[in-house]
């Protein structure tokens, strides 16, 4: 009963907790901040239910596993990996302990060592399998147990890519009025993804007096920071110095927080490039060359060790465990991906299409079916070429004619599988990818069209002819029409500069629908209320930002393009041209074996030369992988290696674009199995003819 007793006294405990925490909510919202054209940026209510969502958010599987071991097991890590174990959960906030974590460990290892100790003594496995269950277990326990710092570092990538506007709305802020509150509530409010979140957690921490200031919590959050971005927290601190600085000398202060930044990336960015040669060409050798060379044997490895080598050995082989070992490979090296610029949002554009579906005129059509009628159309002849020979696929090269028709329908079963995939990556994200670069184009003449109208406005100019003569100024880009629009909507309309602008039905931003361009007008606006001198000056100063920014990106496509192309060449043709020689080869390696083996026979060599089946020394035939089978174990192989190639590339260059992840892989996989098909089929055709003759000289084949 005491069981019961306690389990019953901490729940009431947590709802207790629980009421109090709606009561300080309730409370927090009644003091609700009036919203008009959103005059400064705030955490309002609605930031803080975005927190309550977070804070109330189900338990991960890890966390639901960590919690169950650790009613079992709870065993104390060593002082530092336990600071360190503490450092990941609280930047993370992950619902475990150390104590739990540890335990886990030790449950997993336990508990497959006793499946593989049962498995041996029973005789389920023999004795090398059962080691493999407790090395199996040994790994994933070693993943659990690293699998929270994986996390964090999954965070701080995707907190990085907003990290250099979050200074710079920061800055921004800070130069209007040296108020650290002030400067982070605007840089919650205009960023986005987990550093967003982190920020409104920070203020939320203010609100609820965990922190006595702004300058404290800062403090901390600097703390927070510095072993994961160390660039980030010398800004941090440097825009928390400025306010207690001489005017001028703030201003300095400001600009070199926001220089230190983006040098700092240029400079992490070199790092990772130079560092990527060796990975790159570890992934290239591990994952590509030597299992091609190794594909070389494979054939002959089925044959003459045909009671050992199994069909399930090379699936297991290569289109398991290889591919897990590169992927895992490819993960760590991007965790160590310095801070990048955020992907272009397009969730507010009013012509994206839903996911996995895209437009037809108007109508948005899901992409699925398409992609399943092409995989159709490609297995429908194979499935019934190999419904009447089944034994093509299920036996060896055993009293088998030479043919590529056989290789041909296997062949088109990968390029089937192949095609559809492409088809359905493609399809989904082109009209995403679309949009994306007409915002970026967009934004890239957002920085020339700021700096045109914070040069009229200098001049003592007033807004309305300000933009009229801008438009002028820039009247071959496009993002003149987002000003035409603001002057129509000026004149015509009789709305303020401000309302122009955000107006939610004749807003010129309704029209450009960019996340970067609408939190920068705001930034504009709202320094405008200062005056117009504030107002140009606000805007040259964003406008030189922008401007490094946009060298910034420029920099590390340079720096990155050498180790882009070598991929690109990898995943468009190397790969595809030596997995398709290969399959032919091993068709025809077998192939010839498969003849001479015979033809022996028949001529009675096995009796001159004392051996009952000469043809078993050249394998056995009957128990051997057929190259029918062989090609699609390669096939897949491939499809997988296009598919990790297409996702590292994308991800070393532009970060967690997912749309462009695809939309690239989607082009890649859809060149290289049109390759591998030709190679193989062309390559089988003529070597095979080649053989043909050579063998029907020698009076062998017939």
């Amino acid at each position: 009963m005491g069981l019961f007793d306690k389990k019953e006294k901490k729940e009431r405990e947590e709802k207790i907790k629980e009421r109090e925490r709606e009561m300080i909510l309730r409370t927090y919202a009644k003091r609700t901040i009036p919203s008009a054209a959103r005059k400064i940026p705030t955490i309002t209510t609605r930031e803080y239910r975005i927190f309550r969502r977070k804070e109330k958010r189900k338990k991960t599987w890890y966390e639901t596993l960590v919690n169950i071991s650790e009613n079992f097991v709870r065993i104390s890590p060593g002082k530092k990996m336990e600071e360190d174990i503490k450092r990941v959960i609280a930047f993370t906030d992950m619902k475990i302990t150390p104590e739990g974590v540890m335990g886990l460990l030790v449950t997993t290892i336990m508990f497959f060592a006793v499946i593989g100790i049962v498995a041996i003594i029973t005789g389920i496995v023999p004795a090398i399998g059962g080691l493999m269950v407790i090395v199996l277990g040994a790994l994933i326990g070693y993943y659990l147990i690293q699998y929270p710092k994986n996390v964090l570092k999954s965070m701080r990538i995707q907190a990085s890519s907003q990290i250099v506007l979050a200074v710079l709305y920061m800055v921004v802020s800070m130069r209007i009025s040296p108020n650290l509150e002030r400067a982070l509530r605007f840089a919650a409010a205009n960023t986005s993804g987990p550093l967003a979140w982190d920020m409104r957690k920070l203020l939320w921490d203010i609100e609820m007096r965990k922190y006595y200031s702004a300058e404290d919590a800062l403090d901390a959050y600097i703390e927070k920071w510095k072993p994961e971005n160390e660039e980030f927290a010398e800004a941090l601190r440097m825009i928390r110095d400025s306010q207690s600085q001489a005017p001028q000398r703030a201003m300095q202060e400001l600009d070199e927080a926001l220089n230190l930044i983006l040098t700092g990336t240029k400079t992490r960015m070199k790092h990772y490039s130079q560092d990527l040669r060796m990975p790159v060409m570890v992934i290239h050798m591990m994952g590509i060359v030597l299992p091609m060379l190794g594909t070389i044997m494979a054939p002959l490895a089925a044959v003459f060790m045909a009671d050992l080598v199994q069909p399930w050995h090379f699936i297991l082989g290569y289109d398991i465990i290889l591919p897990i070992v590169i992927i895992w490979f490819i993960n760590t090296t991007l965790r160590k991906r310095p801070v990048t610029v955020p992907e272009v949002d397009i969730s507010r554009h009013p012509d994206v299409p839903p996911k996995g579906r895209f437009f037809i005129g108007k109508t948005a059509v899901p992409v699925l079916p398409f992609a399943a009628l092409v995989l159709i159309l490609f297995l429908a002849l194979p499935i019934g070429f190999f419904m009447q020979h089944p034994d093509y696929l299920m036996s060896g090269m055993a009293n088998r004619n030479v043919s590529v028709n056989s290789l041909l329908m296997s062949t088109m079963i990968i390029l089937g599988i192949g095609i559809s995939l492409a088809v359905y990556f493609i399809l989904s994200n082109y009209q995403r990818i679309s949009i994306q670069t007409n915002i970026e184009k967009t934004e890239g003449e957002f920085e020339i069209a700021l700096f045109q109208l914070g040069n009229r406005i200098a001049g003592g100019t007033p807004t309305e002819v300000a933009v009229e003569k801008s438009i002028g100024d820039m009247k071959d880009l496009e993002i003149a029409g987002m000003f035409k629009i603001i002057l129509r909507n000026i004149r015509n309309l009789g709305l303020t500069f401000e309302q122009a602008l955000f107006d939610p039905t004749w807003g010129a931003l309704k029209f450009y629908p960019s996340k970067l361009i609408r939190n920068i007008m705001y930034t504009v606006v709202d320094t405008a209320k200062k005056g117009t001198s504030y107002a140009s000056e606000g805007m040259l100063r964003i406008a030189k930002y922008l401007k490094n920014i946009r060298e910034t990106q420029e920099y590390i496509r340079d720096m990155l393009s050498e180790t882009s192309s070598s991929m690109k060449f990898q995943a468009y043709f190397l790969t595809p041209l030596i997995t398709g020689l290969i399959v032919s080869m091993s068709d025809v390696i077998v192939q010839v074996l498969s003849k001479l083996g015979q033809y022996l026979e028949g001529m009675g060599f096995g009796q001159q030369l004392g051996l009952p089946d000469v043809s078993a020394a050249f394998g056995n035939m009957e128990a051997s992988v057929s190259p029918e089978l062989f090609q699609l174990i390669v096939g897949i192989y491939l499809i997988e290696v296009v598919i990790i190639l297409g996702m590292f590339l994308t991800k070393i260059g532009s970060g967690e674009n997912r749309s462009l992840m695809w939309l690239s892989t989607g082009k890649m996989l859809l060149i290289s199995v049109i390759v591998y098909f030709l190679v193989a089929i062309m390559a089988s055709s003529m070597f095979g003819e080649l053989i043909r003759s050579a063998l029907s000289s020698l009076g062998i084949a017939g």
